[in-house]
């Protein structure tokens, strides 16, 4: 089956909170925006969870958990190299607080009580922050070829080089993530936009299709670079702007 549609912002979400009510609530916002949400109530499961999963759209954290606060949790996955969005939320709410919060490594924080609908928009918002923000990159040197995403052109020791769209949307995807394994999951939404879960080799042909491309020899390749278990990741290239 073939998706044609924009990818949804939200399909899979990690919920963080120890106190049921506020987590169902939660719970029924995401669901109703066609999310799938996992919920634990303490910090230790949801670092587990969170190294594990292949693809996050987002998680949200409280701040005061059982086990593993908020904070400290944040920063652990990040120093794991975690790059979930995350939101944090907390009866504290003070500047200081905040500024713990962000610094740890949250893209945004939000003081209790707040409103669930609210929540939602902000997790879009960071989504699309982070996922489309404005550190994609415009030009990348890859071996003897020079790459410009503004233009969509390629060029190879003078010789043009023809990429499909869907391969500029790949390679620039593989580029933004700055030498980071991408998982399969994460490709299907925000490239291929397909739903995070379907099985498809189609990521697979376009990364073959760009070794035979970019590598000086596809069998052995130095740039595009299968992570096994998870999918690809672009290595010894050079971000011009």
């Amino acid at each position: 089956m073939i998706y044609t549609a924009a990818p949804k912002l939200l399909s899979k979400v990690l919920v963080a909170e120890d106190d049921a009510p506020i987590a169902r609530a939660i719970q029924r916002v995401f669901v109703n925006e066609g999310a799938q949400v996992t919920i634990t109530d303490n910090g230790y499961d949801a670092a587990t969870f969170m190294q594990s999963e292949d693809f996050l759209d987002v998680a949200i954290l409280d701040v005061t958990m059982p086990g593993l606060d908020g904070i400290t949790l944040v920063r652990r996955v990040r120093e794991f190299g975690c790059h979930t969005p995350v939101i944090m939320v907390s009866g504290r709410d003070s500047v200081g607080d905040r500024v713990r919060g962000l610094e740890a490594g949250a893209d945004d924080y939000m003081g209790k009580p707040f409103n669930a609908h609210e929540l939602m928009t902000r997790a879009k918002a960071v989504c699309r922050r982070v996922h489309y923000g404005g550190n994609q990159p415009g030009r990348i040197q890859i071996g003897d070829t020079h790459c410009n995403f503004e233009t969509r052109t390629a060029h190879k020791d003078g010789e043009v080089v023809h990429l499909t769209p869907m391969e500029w949307k790949v390679l620039r995807h593989l580029a933004f993530r700055r030498g980071r394994a991408v998982s399969r999951a994460e490709f299907n939404v925000w490239v291929l936009q397909v739903p995070h879960d379907l099985e498809t080799r189609t990521i697979d042909r376009h990364a073959y299709a760009l070794r035979c491309k970019l590598d000086p020899d596809p069998l052995h390749p130095r740039h595009i670079l299968k992570v096994h278990g998870v999918g690809y990741r672009l290595d010894n290239f050079e971000l011009l702007d």
